[in-house]
C-alpha cells in the first residue's frame, strides 16, 4: 500500500488585532481618510490578492521584515501553551508575543546590515553558504524529530501550517547564527579583571554575599476553627504532642491528627528564613530550639503548634575567596552588556527603523540585548 500523502495546510492567518490590512507596506490608513484613486478598466490582475504572510511588519534601512517571519514561532508557541490562555485573551497574548519576537527581528538586521557593510562581497556569499550547509547537515535533521515528522516535505508543510515555511527558518537560521558570530567580535570579553576591582565589588556589594540564618522543620498544627473551643484546641494539640513524646513517629501523627497544609506531609516543612514567619514567637522557637527537641505548645493566629527543627543554618557571609570566581564573571558579562548598549546605540542612530507597532512619537521599536546574544 502507498502512504497516504499528508494534507495540505491552510496557511495560518494573520492576527486580526495587527495593524495594517494584508499585504500593505505602510502605516495603515482608515478607509473614510483613504484618497479615493481614479477607476480603471477591470482585469483580472486587478482582483489578486496578496499572499498570507506577505505584509511588511517592519523596515530596517533598506530591508523589510515581513508577518511570516515571525507568525512561525509564535504560532508554535500559542499552539504549544494554548490549554492555559484563556480564549479571551488569545489575540492579545498572541500580539504581545509578535512584539517580542519583532525586536529580536529588528535587532538582527541591524546587526547584519553592519557586517554587510564591513565584509567583502565574496566573503558574504562563502559565509552564506556554509551556514546553509551547517542547516542542512545539523539542524535540519532536529527540526524533523522536533516536529514529528518523517521528511523534509512534511515539515515544510508543518512549518506552512503555522504561517512559515522551510526556506524562511533556514534564512533566519542563517542570519541568527551570523547575527550572534559578528556580535562575538564586537563585543570583546575582557580578560584583565584586576584584584582590586573584584574586592572592590564584593565590599559595595556585601548583601549578594550574605545569607541569613535558616532552618528545615516539621510541625503539628490544630486550627482553632477545627474545634468547639479554643481551649479544645489546646487539648487536641498537647494529646498530639504527648503522642511524639511517647516514641511515636511526629510525621505518622501530624498525618493521622494535625491541620493545615503540611499534615498529608507529615507535617514536614521546608527552608525558613529567620524573620519571614508571620508569629513572632514560632520564629523565635525555630532559631533558639535545640535540633531534634519538641518545642512547648506554640500559641499562633490561627491555632496551636508544636514544632521541631530538624537542620538549622547560622547566618553567614560567602568570603572573598570563594566568590572571587563568580563576581570576576559579573564584572566581565557587565562590561560586556555596556559595549553592546553602546554599538547597538551607534547602529540605531545611523539607522532608520519603522514597524506597524510604533507609537505616535515616532520611536523605534527596540528591545535590550537579546538571550541569544548573550
Amino acid at each position: 500500500m502507498q502512504p497516504t500523502p499528508p494534507e495540505r495546510p491552510s496557511p495560518a492567518s494573520r492576527p486580526p488585532s495587527w495593524p495594517g490590512r494584508e499585504g500593505e507596506s505602510s502605516p495603515w490608513v482608515p478607509p473614510e481618510k483613504r484618497i479615493r484613486q481614479p477607476q480603471t478598466e477591470t482585469t483580472p490582475g486587478n482582483n489578486l490578492k496578496p499572499c498570507p504572510g506577505t505584509t511588511i511588519i517592519a523596515r530596517v534601512g533598506s530591508e523589510v521584515i515581513l508577518e511570516s517571519d515571525v507568525l512561525g514561532a509564535v504560532n508554535e508557541m500559542i499552539e504549544k501553551n494554548k490549554d492555559g490562555i484563556p480564549p479571551d485573551q488569545l489575540e492579545a497574548q498572541r500580539t504581545i508575543l509578535i512584539v517580542q519576537r519583532l525586536k529580536s527581528h529588528i535587532e538582527a538586521k541591524l546587526i547584519l546590515q553592519d557586517a554587510k557593510r564591513t565584509i567583502p562581497p565574496e566573503g558574504w556569499e562563502r559565509v552564506q553558504e556554509q551556514l546553509k550547509k551547517e542547516f542542512e547537515e545539523n539542524q535540519l535533521g532536529k527540526m524533523i524529530q522536533s516536529a514529528e515528522v518523517n521528511t523534509r516535505h512534511e515539515l515544510d508543510l508543518k512549518l506552512r501550517a503555522l504561517g512559515t515555511s522551510l526556506d524562511q527558518e533556514k534564512r533566519a537560521f542563517c542570519e541568527r547564527t551570523l547575527a550572534q558570530q559578528w556580535i562575538q567580535q564586537q563585543v570583546k570579553r575582557d580578560k584583565e579583571i584586576t584584584y582590586e576591582r573584584m574586592i572592590g565589588y564584593y565590599h559595595t556589594h556585601l548583601d549578594e554575599f550574605a545569607h541569613p540564618a535558616r532552618a528545615r522543620w516539621e510541625e503539628l498544627i490544630v486550627r482553632y476553627s477545627d474545634c468547639p473551643s479554643k481551649a479544645a484546641a489546646r487539648d487536641a494539640i498537647a494529646r498530639l504532642g504527648n503522642q511524639v513524646l511517647a516514641g511515636a513517629p511526629l510525621a505518622e501523627v501530624a498525618k493521622r491528627g494535625s491541620g493545615g497544609p503540611t499534615a498529608a506531609d507529615g507535617g514536614r516543612r521546608r527552608w525558613t528564613t529567620k524573620g519571614s514567619l508571620v508569629c513572632e514567637e514560632l520564629d523565635r522557637a525555630l532559631f533558639s530550639l535545640p535540633i531534634g527537641q519538641l518545642s512547648p505548645i506554640i500559641e499562633g493566629p490561627n491555632g496551636w503548634h508544636i514544632v521541631r527543627v530538624i537542620e538549622r543554618e547560622e547566618a553567614s557571609v560567602t568570603p572573598f575567596r570563594e566568590a572571587q570566581v563568580g563576581i570576576r564573571e559579573k564584572i566581565v558579562r557587565k562590561k560586556m552588556e555596556e559595549q553592546f548598549r553602546e554599538y547597538m546605540a551607534k547602529l540605531e542612530a545611523q539607522t532608520p527603523v519603522w514597524t506597524i507597532f510604533d507609537k505616535a512619537d515616532g520611536r523605534p521599536l527596540l528591545s535590550n540585548r537579546p538571550e541569544e546574544y548573550r
